[in-house]
């Protein structure tokens, strides 16, 4: 019995060294591929090429090789076949850049002006608003109008300045005449709302000839929103200039609220406003004044 007890104890004294030196043959291993790791990120920045392709091979197993490899398409990613960056992005899901090379994929087969190979290699939307350009331009471009139409909505209604890459997509959905004239007009609405001026003046100096008149009043509003009653007295009264004077009133409330307070007659009769019109402008006012006596008694309570 005791004899026994000695021979379990030296398997198991013996296993704890077998697992102990298996640790530290593994950190071993371990410092040798961070270390190696540290030497390849040297050397390409370096651009010393060949120490990189002789010495990335052996760091397959290491956890951090899917960022050597992002790194070695990307730099050269004018030249990557489809496949390629394909088969990274499928093996690594859950890798950060992985989730930004699709997009910047899409971007570069749009600069190859590959359309088919561009939907096939995307076949669903895209996650940044550039590469979704890029990819409603390519159904236009392979017969998928009514498509490339929906998408370019979509990406239009916005008060920010959308990318370069859009231009191309506006442009063929406005040369098709199926632009509506209403989203048209709210994307001005909308940019004037987030304070884009660059934007309302690009967009309404874009407007057709016939449009000049209230094009160049959305210029003047748009640079000085307290020329408001000036914009309701010399447009006629339509759902679009009642907006577009709403949003520069809220602008007025903000730096004068008892100023815009007194505007509210003159405005509804110059627009014509409606009893809702005219209570939403009286809440505009409310809220500025409700937060400056808020301010004030905590200006008070700090002194």
């Amino acid at each position: 019995m005791e004899k026994a007890k000695q021979v379990t104890w030296r398997l198991l004294a013996a296993g704890v060294c077998l697992l102990t030196v298996s640790s530290v043959a593994r950190a071993d291993s371990l410092d040798e591929q961070r270390s190696r790791y540290a030497q390849i990120k040297q050397a390409w920045d370096n651009r010393q090429m060949d120490v990189v392709e002789q010495m990335m091979p052996g760091l397959k197993d290491y956890p951090l090789y899917p960022y050597l490899e992002y790194r070695q398409i990307t730099d050269d990613l004018m030249n990557q076949p489809a496949v390629t960056v394909t088969n990274f992005v499928r093996a690594n899901p859950t890798l950060p850049p992985a989730r930004t090379l699709q997009s910047r994929f899409v971007n570069e087969l749009a600069r190859r002006e590959d359309w088919r190979g561009l939907l096939a290699f995307s076949p669903e939307k895209p996650g940044t608003t550039e590469a979704q350009c890029n990819y409603y331009y390519a159904k236009w471009n392979t017969g998928q109008s009514e498509e490339a139409w929906q998408g370019a909505k979509e990406l239009w209604l916005t008060g920010k300045s959308q990318p370069n890459a859009c231009d191309k997509l506006f442009s063929v959905w406005r040369a098709s005449g199926k632009q509506d004239p209403l989203a048209y007009l709210e994307r001005i609405r909308l940019a004037m709302k987030a304070g884009n001026t660059g934007l309302v003046t690009v967009l309404a100096g874009q407007m057709p000839a016939d449009y000049q008149t209230i094009a160049s009043a959305i210029i003047s509003l748009a640079n000085n929103p307290n020329t408001v009653l000036t914009f309701a007295r010399t447009t006629g009264a339509t759902d679009f200039t009642r907006q577009m004077a709403a949003v520069a009133f809220a602008s007025v409330a903000r730096q004068d609220a008892e100023n815009a307070r007194l505007m509210i007659p003159s405005l509804a009769q110059a627009q014509q406003l409606n009893e809702d019109h005219i209570q939403e402008l009286r809440d505009i006012v409310a809220w500025r004044l409700m937060g400056n006596d808020v301010t004030g008694r905590a200006g008070e309570m700090a002194r």
